[in-house]
C-alpha cells in the first residue's frame, strides 16, 4: 500500500490500516486517494464518518490491484455523505455464496465508478439483499463513467439493484455477464429498477434472468419494474431471459422508459407464451420511442 498527500502516508501495510487512519484523522470536506499496489484481502467494511462529507478515491499502482473479499457481507457499505470512487488499476473481487451485495450504497452515499476498475465474482444468496454487484439503497446514487461490473450473481439485480428513489448514471463501461436466478426466481439479470436510471452510453450484454415462475425470468439485460429508465446512447445486446415472463432485453412494468437514442438488439427469449419479446416486453406502464428507430414484434419489440 502506498499513500498520498493527502492520505495516510506512504508506506502504510493495508488498505485496513489507511481506512483505520481515516477513522481517526479524517476531515470535513476532505479528499483523499488510497493507492494499492498489491492485492489485499479485506473483511467487510462500512465507510461513514458521522456528519462530515468526504470523497475517497481507490486507485491501483503497477498494474491491477484486487480487494478481495474475506468474510460474508458487502466489502464496502457506502454511508451518508461518502463519496466512493473506484479508479483505475482497482478489482472488487467478491465471493461465492454470499448474504449481501459486493457493494452497498446507503441513503446520501455516492458510488462512481471509473475506467479501469471492476466490480465482479459475487454470488449473493440472500433473498432479503438480492443484488449481486450493487445494491443502491433508497436516495443513495451510482455514477457509471468507465469500468466493468461482471459475473455477479443475485436474485433481482445480478450487476445492480436500484431501488425506489435511488440513482444511477451511466456513460460509459459495461454490465457484462451477470446473472439474476434464485430457482425459480429472477429478473433483471443486468440492472433490476425501481428508482431512476439514465443510461447515457456504455455497453449492457450477456446478463441472463432466468426462473421458472410465471412472473419470473423476465429482463435479461433490465428489469424495470416501477420508476423511470431513459436510453440515450446505451447499448443493450445479446442478453438472455430464461422463464416465461419474456423480455430477453428489456422488461416493462409499470414504469416509465424513454428511448432516445442507442441500441436494443439479439437479444434473446426462451419464453413460449411471450416468443416475439426477444428485445423487450412492455406489460404495463408506458414506453416512448424517440429515436426513430422502427421498433416492432418482428423485431422482438412486443407491447408497444
Amino acid at each position: 500500500y502506498a499513500g498520498t498527500s493527502e492520505s495516510p502516508e506512504a508506506g502504510t501495510d493495508t488498505l485496513m490500516t489507511a481506512l483505520t487512519w481515516l477513522d481517526k484523522n479524517l476531515a470535513d470536506l476532505g479528499e483523499y486517494t488510497i493507492v494499492i499496489n498489491e492485492n489485499e484481502l479485506c473483511p467487510a467494511s462500512t465507510l461513514h464518518y458521522d456528519d462530515k462529507t468526504v470523497r475517497i478515491t481507490l486507485e491501483g499502482e503497477g498494474g491491477t490491484r484486487t480487494v478481495q473479499l474475506g468474510e460474508k457481507g458487502s466489502l464496502f457499505t457506502v454511508g451518508k455523505n461518502v463519496e466512493l470512487q473506484l479508479g483505475n488499476g482497482i478489482t472488487l473481487q467478491g465471493i461465492d455464496n454470499n448474504i449481501a451485495p459486493l457493494v452497498n450504497v446507503l441513503e446520501g452515499g455516492m458510488l462512481e465508478v471509473a475506467a479501469g476498475s471492476v466490480i465482479t465474482g459475487n454470488t449473493n444468496t440472500n433473498t432479503g439483499m438480492v443484488a449481486g454487484g450493487i445494491n443502491i439503497a433508497e436516495k443513495g446514487q451510482v455514477v457509471i463513467t468507465g469500468g466493468t461490473i461482471s459475473e455477479n450473481q443475485g436474485t433481482y439485480g445480478g450487476g445492480i439493484r436500484v431501488n425506489a428513489n435511488a440513482t444511477l448514471v451511466m456513460w460509459a463501461g459495461e454490465i457484462i455477464n451477470n446473472r439474476a436466478s434464485s430457482g425459480a426466481t429472477g429478473g433483471g439479470g443486468g440492472i433490476q429498477i425501481r428508482g431512476v436510471v439514465t443510461l447515457n452510453g456504455g455497453h449492457i450484454t450477456g446478463n441472463t434472468a432466468s426462473g421458472t415462475n410465471s412472473v419470473d425470468g423476465y429482463g435479461g439485460g433490465i428489469g424495470i419494474l416501477a420508476g423511470e429508465l431513459t436510453i440515450d446512447g446505451a447499448e443493450i445486446s445479446g442478453n438472455q431471459g430464461i422463464g416465461p415472463a419474456g423480455g430477453g432485453g428489456v422488461y416493462v412494468s409499470a414504469a416509465t422508459v424513454t428511448f432516445k437514442s442507442g441500441v436494443i438488439a439479439d437479444n434473446t427469449t426462451t419464453s413460449t407464451s411471450y416468443p416475439l419479446s426477444s428485445n423487450l416486453h412492455k406489460v404495463s406502464g408506458t414506453f416512448t420511442n424517440e429515436s426513430g428507430q422502427t421498433l416492432s414484434q418482428a423485431n422482438g419489440f412486443l407491447g408497444l
